[in-house]
């Protein structure tokens, strides 16, 4: 009997050690205030808002790389992004509505980080703005009048072009193409942000 209870002391103290030797699911870590970084899948507890946001992504990786935004239940509401491999953008959310944002779910094969930030924060947009992928400007004041936006895409999926307003709330739907685009378009008095879904580079020149 006494080999019976030492082969199985034995036994439970060499899976205890396994187990405490086993590495967990790597999570999310709050670097900076606002930044997470996480590698893989992940759902990630932010400061809940129902306020107009922008979280600045990147990812390095291979496969599907997705973010949602969920609201407190849990409902997905914003999907901030969903290309394959490396990315590197900015996309805003609660500019429709007013869900109150808990977390934001991740889908990556890769290391990724999340910048969440009011939409204040956006990148200044001056006479003339150009970058790459997905991206959020933002004017000193709310524009008024008649002005006209001189647009410049070159890629191969879905350009859009949306103006906010003051709030940070949707205003007008400006281009909405697949692929190449080169065109002028009005921009509604009252615009303060906007936001741009790209896979290419872009060009938007206020006059």
């Amino acid at each position: 009997m006494r080999l019976h209870l030492r082969a199985l002391v034995g036994l439970a103290t060499l899976a205890g050690a396994f187990l405490l030797s086993t590495p967990l699911p790597a999570q999310a870590a709050l670097t900076t205030a606002g930044t997470y970084r996480g590698e893989g899948d992940d759902v990630v507890r932010i400061p809940a808002t129902s306020k107009p946001s922008i979280v600045k992504l990147t990812h390095q990786g291979e496969s599907n790389f997705a973010v949602w935004t969920l609201t407190t239940s849990g409902k997905q509401v914003d999907l901030l992004a969903n290309t394959i491999g490396d990315y590197r953008g900015t996309a805003a959310f609660n500019v429709n509505g007013t869900n109150k944002i808990r977390s934001l779910s991740v889908t990556a094969d890769g290391a990724w980080t999340l910048q969440v930030l009011p939409i204040s924060k956006a990148r200044y947009w001056a006479i003339k703005a150009k970058g790459s992928g997905s991206d959020v400007l933002r004017l000193t004041t709310a524009s008024k009048g008649l002005r006209r936006l001189t647009i410049r895409h070159s890629g191969e999926s879905n350009f859009a072009v949306w103006a906010l307003d003051d709030r940070g709330q949707y205003l007008n739907l400006l281009v909405n193409k697949i692929g190449t685009y080169k065109g002028r378009v009005v921009l509604p008095s009252g615009t303060r942000y906007a936001t741009i879904t790209a896979d290419g580079a872009w060009t938007i020149s206020r006059g």
